[in-house]
């Protein structure tokens, strides 16, 4: 943890000198252990930091042992943010982690200026090998971090990915390993149900293509209108630069062709879904679509087209979506403003301005496992009239791997989870969730969760200043 937090420390303060960044960095020491040292004194502070003011706020023992489960939940990780937002001096203030390396490219963009206090600032986060090179310089780690991706953390979920960024095909996924087709951005993670797998994919879908010598360039595309379209969709295949291509009617379940001009061997194209957006009673997302396969037609079928085109080669009855568990919300017609929001891996980073997290009174101060906190204010900023800006590549968070149960990763997933359960503390569940987002999409109002004392604010904590 120590050598994590070095490199998240030390390569922010270095990359703020050189840009100068005027910043300050607020380490909250949450409950520390008796007799061991700060992490003032623990970790190798560089030596230059005239850009960025440090500072450590301590909540001690005994403050901690006033909450509820104080042996089974040692830190409170969101009540602790708070006591940092609270004393936040800067304009605008960023939640985040101690094992976070930010891209020279998002370093360059915060020292920019360019940020908004009308909005909620986003971004994917990178998984990456989390043996750093000892004796690092930035441009070292920074190296290290983009040449050894894991996976990345986005709206529509978690994808492991090769070292190009490109999203790898799942066991039981809608294509076959091998046919030159790949899902970019857009694209939730497959599913299954009654023996079929299918993804959903969000209003605007990336398909990275090869086309495998001898196939005719010629997509068939399997898919259903979901329980979020209220009626036809259509649907738009669209180039990188946004030109329409093709156009398509999509309704119930269908089986349509692309065409795709004989000269064209490869491309990044997008599937664009017009109209549906309805809000569902169980599901925060929008299912608007489902694709069930994408594969090259066979050489016999058809001739080669000289431009793009869609055709729909079959149709049948969709699902009645009303009586499935997904179907939409009674309270859909009073939804104005709703949103599926990039809550996957918030806690890494949330940045507004400081009048904003005021305004929103920080993190929920629920004294419970603190799963889900952070996807609450999230929705409540964006139904306080704050927007969601989502910051894309090149800008990078670079999250350094947990040791397997130490926190989120694949493989330490059932062991997290039966630690967690063995300390038999209140969590919030998925559906506590979308209960109460449903409360602030139906009212178009934010649930304000703290009173006016948030983050600890009328109590003397020790400060220390580097």
């Amino acid at each position: 943890m120590l050598a994590r937090m070095g490199a998240f420390a030390g390569s922010w303060i270095q990359q703020a000198e050189a840009l100068g960044l005027a910043s300050e960095l607020i380490v909250v020491e949450w409950n520390p252990v008796p007799g061991c040292r700060s992490l003032a004194d623990a970790i190798p502070w560089p030596k230059k930091h005239e850009h960025c003011r440090i500072r450590f706020i301590t909540v001690p023992p005994e403050r901690h042992a006033l909450f509820p489960h104080p042996e089974s939940i040692p830190l409170h990780q969101m009540i602790a943010k708070n006591v940092g937002l609270r004393r936040a001096d800067g304009e605008f203030v960023l939640a985040t982690n101690l094992d976070i390396v930010f891209s020279a490219e998002l370093m360059q963009f915060l020292a920019s200026r360019r940020l908004n206090r009308a909005e909620m600032y986003r971004i994917d986060r990178y998984d990456v090998d989390r043996n750093i090179p000892a004796g690092w310089s930035v441009d070292g780690l920074l190296e290290h971090c983009a040449g050894r991706l894991l996976r990345v953390h986005t709206r529509e979920g978690d994808f492991e990915i090769d070292n190009y960024g490109n999203r790898k095909l799942q066991a039981a996924d809608v294509v076959t390993e091998g046919t030159g087709i790949l899902f970019g951005k857009g694209w939730y993670p497959p599913e299954s149900y009654g023996g079929e797998k299918f993804r959903w994919m969000q209003p605007f879908a990336e398909v990275i293509f090869r086309r495998p010598g001898g196939k005719l360039p010629r997509l068939f595309i399997d898919l259903e209108a979901g329980p979020s379209a209220g009626g036809p969709l259509r649907l738009d295949a669209a180039s990188q630069d946004g030109r329409t291509l093709a156009t398509a009617t999509i309704e119930g379940r269908c089986r349509i062709a692309l065409a795709i001009p004989a000269e064209i061997e490869s491309a990044r194209i997008y599937l664009r879904v017009a109209g549906g957006n309805v809000p569902l009673g169980t599901d925060l997302r929008f299912l608007n679509l489902r694709v069930f396969s994408l594969e090259w037609a066979p050489r016999m079928w058809g001739r080669e087209a000289a431009t793009w085109q869609f055709e729909v080669c079959g149709a049948k009855r969709s699902v009645d979506w009303a009586t499935t568990p997904q179907a939409p919300t009674p309270f859909a017609h009073d939804m104005t403003n709703a949103a599926y929001l990039h809550t996957n891996g918030c806690g890494d980073f949330t940045l507004m301005s400081r009048e904003s997290w005021f305004a929103l009174r920080g993190y929920a101060e629920i004294p419970i496992w603190p799963m889900h906190i952070d996807s609450l204010l999230c929705y409540s900023a964006h139904h306080a009239g704050i927007r969601e800006a989502i910051l894309n590549d090149p800008l990078r968070i670079y999250h350094i791997e947990h040791p397997s149960g130490a926190g989120w990763t694949p493989e330490g997933e059932q062991e997290r989870t039966a630690r967690v359960a063995s300390k038999k503390v209140p969590a919030l569940r998925n559906e506590d969730v979308v209960e109460l987002v449903t409360k602030m999409r139906r009212l178009n109002t934010p649930i304000i969760f703290n009173l006016e004392n948030w983050g600890l604010c009328n109590e003397a904590l020790t400060e220390r200043k580097l």
